[in-house]
């Protein structure tokens, strides 16, 4: 019994080495064909990455974008290049390095509206290229224009007040708005003053910590030439980050022909 034991012992040992050899040899064929692999990129050297374009940003515009990146600290850096539309468009940015962090900006033009995503890499003088950086950045064009509409008029009402204790006296138009889309920015206003001179003015949205900016329901038009008409426009932003302002059309409202006086 023992002995037969010992037996089945040496023949379980020997297959156990004979696995693990099997093993062993796959792993160093699998080694080989990995070393291969990599020699086929590090023929005549080291691979040299450049540093890539760091904090890659798009800021959208009209019919253009805007592209800002980073480089931060590789001195042989010498170009970028800027690709899109799968990489069928493209642009080369020279870049010439300083001792510090460089921002480096582009402006792409006549560019139609619609969503892209831009795959940005920098070369050195030999020709490496770093890892590539990516965003998406939207242009806007005449289907945004065709969305945005100035601010409805509610009323306009001639206003003469006294002086009320700090309160002081005010005569002139008080515009009473209707609501206005968020993505306004401001309003450009003109209107004749009883001296027969033009004013333009901008309409602000109030700013209020931890609130977002609200355009103030009425807007005041002191030494207003009284029944004299009012032209006004709204300006849009459709990004925060974007470049460019989009505005509406002048719209002229005309007091008395709304019977707003008497």
């Amino acid at each position: 019994m023992n002995i037969s034991n010992t037996q089945k012992m040496k023949k379980i040992n020997a297959l156990s080495v004979l696995l693990l050899a099997v093993v062993l040899l796959l792993l160093g064929q699998a080694c080989e064909k990995m070393e291969d692999t990599y020699a086929q990129y590090l023929q005549g050297g080291e691979i040299i990455y450049p540093g890539k374009a760091d904090s890659l940003r798009a800021f959208p515009g009209d019919q253009r974008i805007a592209l800002q990146w980073l480089i931060v600290s590789d001195p042989k850096v010498v170009r970028t290049v800027v690709y899109w539309n799968n990489g069928t468009d493209s642009i080369t940015v020279p870049i010439q390095k300083s001792a510090d962090i460089d921002t480096i900006t582009v402006i792409l033009p006549d560019m139609e509206e619609g969503l892209y995503t831009f795959d940005v890499y920098t070369y050195d003088s030999l020709g490496n290229r770093s890892v590539g950086s990516q965003v998406i950045g939207e242009v806007y064009g005449e289907t945004y224009h065709q969305t945005i509409s100035n601010r409805l008029v509610r009323s306009v009402e001639w206003l003469d007040l006294p002086q009320e204790g700090d309160i002081p006296a005010f005569k002139g138009a008080q515009i009473n708005w209707y609501g206005v889309n968020m993505q306004a920015v401001f309003m450009d206003i003109r209107y004749t003053h009883e001296d027969g001179r033009i004013v333009a003015i901008r309409e602000e949205p109030v700013r209020v910590s931890g609130r977002p900016p609200l355009f103030r329901e009425t807007t005041r038009l002191p030494d207003w030439q009284r029944n004299s008409a009012i032209t006004y426009r709204t300006a849009f932003m459709p990004d925060t980050l974007a470049i460019d302002t989009f505005f509406t059309e002048y719209t002229v409202y005309a007091p008395l022909s709304r019977e707003e006086q008497p």
